[in-house]
């Protein structure tokens, strides 16, 4: 399979929440529940507008969306350092989900840290085992498990 990893454009915000809503209300099936259905048109339209928003296509369909942001010390995800990287809202589609789409996704933000000399950081659901397995296995250093509002978050680092 081959993928398209470019930078998310206006023209793509529809696509971009339709497959967000879409991962989300699967996740909740599974009673993952870390993101709040619907999803938020502004919110992704600022990270458009500041280059943060990713997209993954196969054969121009937009299979894959994530954010990198610049990160400084932040209480939430217990980071005490500033000037890091945060990768965040990855999202796949259902049925392109197991195809190594989350591994390239990795392997772009693990680029970039390198490329700019920065620590990368992404949390997840602390409930979701599958996934907090998939970031140790990827390369990512688990810094613990943190409580946010009413769940808890994991924390990873890649340095």
């Amino acid at each position: 399979m081959i993928y398209e990893l470019r930078l998310a454009v206006r023209d793509d915000i529809n696509t971009i929440v339709e497959l967000l809503n879409k991962v989300t209300l699967s996740l909740h099936q599974k009673n993952i529940n870390q993101w709040t259905y619907p999803w938020n048109f502004k919110e992704i339209n600022i990270d458009i507008a500041n280059k943060n928003i990713y997209v993954i296509t196969i054969a121009k369909l937009i299979a894959g969306t994530f954010s990198i942001k610049d990160m400084d010390i932040n209480a939430v995800l217990h980071i005490s350092e500033p000037n890091n990287l945060y990768l965040y809202r990855i999202a796949i589609l259902p049925e392109y989900q197991g195809k190594n789409i989350g591994l390239e996704i990795i392997n772009y933000a693990f680029k970039t840290s390198r490329n700019r000399g920065k620590i990368l950081y992404l949390d997840c659901w602390a409930g979701n085992v599958k996934l907090k397995d998939f970031y140790s296995r990827s390369g990512f250093d688990f810094c613990g498990d943190f409580p946010e509002e009413d769940y808890v978050i994991s924390v990873f680092r890649f340095a």
